[in-house]
């Protein structure tokens, strides 16, 4: 029967469609089998009435029915060649046309023949289209309407209401035939659109499934998973084929009957809907498992979410999704443990920064005599394991107590912990080779810890010796603070710098603005690095050290600060500041652009630079604009001299009275 089915569709469409099904060239196929359709039973029918007619002595009118029929034969065969389609309908249409317009001028059986003309408007408009259809169909109405109104022009004498009424069924039969086919047009067209953008959004959506790392699956009330699932989650499973399986079968590795009896109930819970969504998200029995490959053994965690999807007619189903998030727990893992170990470390720090460092070092001192105890109790062939258990736990006991007393709670805390386990060991008469090594990776890690605090107090030391007062700790916060500053920028920059401070005076540290001074430094050395110094190839070249010297130096003399701030760059490039500011229109005269002293203005104005591109350095006219605002702000001033090819110097003087400064604070 298929096999039936597939000749006599390939008979109707001419053989000329490999897809019949494709959407696009739906439309062609239904005139295709519509014109062979009309050419099958207009060749028998035509070939029927012209014998016939033949035989009632109209030989005329025979052998016209005869020749059309047989060439509506004819067109059937040229169908399944490369003629046109449209030359094919026209070759036998416009003579049924004129036929039909024959038989109405003829007037047989007292114009009855004629009724076939109201056949022509469907047929030509069906096959060969709208326009085609609708011009053939009007020039035919022009024929009718002078047949039959025409007095003595037709074989019979159509009376005005007879003409009237077959002009009036002719005129409803293509409007009517126009407005159906109009509409299919329509219709078809939009269709064709709705598939199409049907088509683009199942496409996405196979691509979006494709390329999801959830796996997102549906499974009827029986728990079998249906065919459209993503190809995530075979990768997840670590299965292939899972169409038709049961999900619940494949979880059997992974959960217990009880459990899955429970999980069961759950998903009747989502099918019914007897709680909101997020309630059944809530109480979903495996939102996070270990999952394990039933053939494998792998073990992942994974994450769950079930939803109720209505089909309809009382149809539903589960729509699941699987995510493996064993990395996402591995990673959290690791997080919460640098997160504990982090938080070790600073209550040990606070707890150490508590105790006089002398009382410390006793203890450092003492905890590291019983660790060498214990260390040679380990090597001492000569004792039993189990006496062996009872020297360590004494000596770690020792420590404890040491600990507790110094308020080390942590720390004591873990040699609690190992203290109990060798109270256990202790008791016992034999102790394994196991548990003694145990016991030894146990006291190898707390060593560490003690190892940190001794790190800890002699960073504690070495800081308030280097810092022993106010003015040194200022001093290192200082230049640090800007040596840091240069090391980025040259880093940035891919430039080479040194930062070296010549003289600094303490007592600017002490009684001068010291926020102002390491804010108006750091924009100085930022900007001696980067429009200052060359590049390392640079200054090569021009026979200088690839590495850049900034110096600085701070003095109070005179009642005032002054500090000096200088770079062996290029210098200013006064023609780009000159251009720069031109095109920013800086100069209120033409003539000061000649003068060096207004250039040296300019380059202190806000949104100057003459840098083409901002970063995060320089580039946006801030840096020495806020140099003079914080000057200005103290009643300073600043000199800039700058030769090029050997560099740029800044001096900066602040005033500053130590006696008033010293009155106001008394």
């Amino acid at each position: 029967m298929a096999m039936m089915g597939d000749m006599v569709l390939k008979f109707l469409t001419s053989n000329k469609f490999e897809n019949p099904q494709d959407e696009m060239v739906m439309d062609e196929i239904v005139r295709y089998i519509i014109f062979n359709i009309a050419l099958v039973i207009g060749a028998i029918f035509l070939i029927i009435f012209g014998i016939t007619v033949v035989f009632e002595g109209n030989t005329f009118r025979g052998v016209a029915d005869l020749l059309i029929g047989f060439m509506c034969v004819v067109i059937l065969f040229l169908l399944r060649t490369k003629v046109p389609f449209v030359i094919c309908g026209l070759i036998v249409l416009i003579p049924f046309g004129v036929l039909s317009l024959g038989l109405l001028l003829s007037g047989g059986e007292r114009g009855f023949a004629g009724l076939w003309i109201f056949t022509y408007p469907p047929i030509v408009i069906f096959i060969l289209g709208l326009y085609i259809g609708s011009i053939l169909s009007a020039m035919l109405f022009v024929g009718l309407m002078t047949v039959t109104i025409i007095p003595g022009l037709a074989g019979y004498n159509y009376f005005l209401p007879i003409a009237f009424r077959f002009i009036g069924v002719y005129i409803l039969v293509l409007i009517l035939t126009i407005a159906y086919e109009q509409i299919r047009v329509l219709k078809d067209r939009w269709l064709r659109q709705l598939t199409a953008t049907l088509k683009s959004e199942r496409d996405e959506m196979t691509v979006m499934k494709d390329n999801l790392k959830a796996g997102i699956f549906l499974m009827d009330k029986e728990y079998t998973i249906q065919p459209a699932y993503s190809k995530a989650l075979d990768e997840i499973l670590g299965l292939d084929e899972l169409q038709g399986k049961k999900f619940t079968d494949l979880l059997s590795a992974s959960i217990k009957a009880k459990e899955r009896d429970t999980l069961e109930d759950y998903f009747e819970m989502v099918i019914k809907r007897s709680f909101d969504a997020k309630m059944l998200e809530e109480i979903n029995p495996i939102m996070e498992f270990f999952y394990v490959n039933e053939i494998t053994g792998e073990e992942k965690m994974l994450r769950t979410t079930f939803a109720s999807v209505d089909r309809g007619y009382g149809i539903f189903f589960i729509l699941g999704s699987l995510e493996d998030i064993t990395t996402e727990k591995s990673l959290q893992k690791q997080l919460e443990e640098e997160e504990n170990k982090r938080n070790e470390e600073m209550r040990a720090l606070f707890q150490v920064i508590q105790v006089e460092p002398r009382v410390f070092n006793d203890f450092i001192e003492d905890t590291e005599y019983e660790f060498d105890r214990i260390n040679t109790i380990l090597k001492d062939k000569s004792l039993s394991s189990r006496q062996a258990m009872v020297d360590i736990y004494q000596a770690v006991h020792a420590i404890k107590s040491n600990a507790l007393i110094l308020g080390l709670e942590n720390f004591s805390g873990k040699l609690h912990e190992l203290e109990s386990k060798l109270k256990e060991l202790r008791d016992q008469e034999d102790v394994s080779f196991d548990e003694v090594l145990h016991i030894t990776v146990e006291l190898e890690k707390l060593m560490k810890e003690k190892d940190k605090f001794r790190d800890i107090i002699d960073r504690i030391q070495s800081f308030k010796i280097s810092m022993g007062d106010s003015r040194r700790q200022d001093r290192y916060v200082l230049v640090e603070t800007l040596t840091k500053a240069c090391e980025k920028a040259a880093a940035a920059l891919n430039k080479k710098a040194q930062f070296v401070v010549e003289d600094l005076d303490g007592i600017v540290l002490e009684h001068g603005p010291r926020r102002v001074i390491k804010e108006v430094l750091t924009q100085l050395v930022r900007n001696a690095v980067y429009h200052g110094l060359e590049s390392p190839e640079e200054r090569d070249a021009l026979g200088k050290n690839p590495q850049g010297l900034i110096r600085l130096s701070i003095k109070y003399q005179d009642n005032r600060i002054h500090m000096k701030l200088s770079d062996d760059g290029k210098g200013l490039d006064f023609g780009k500041i000159r251009e720069k500011a031109e095109a920013l229109h800086l100069f209120e005269r033409p003539e000061d652009g000649a003068d060096k002293n207004q250039l040296i203005k300019v380059i202190f104005s806000p949104g100057f630079s003459t840098t083409e591109e901002a970063d995060v350095y320089a580039g946006r006219g801030i840096g020495l604009n806020l140099v003079r605002e914080r000057i200005r702000e103290l009643r300073g001033s600043i000199k800039l001299q700058s030769e090029p090819g050997k560099g740029t110097v800044f001096n900066i003087y602040i005033p500053l009275e130590i006696k008033t400064m010293i009155n106001k604070a008394s």
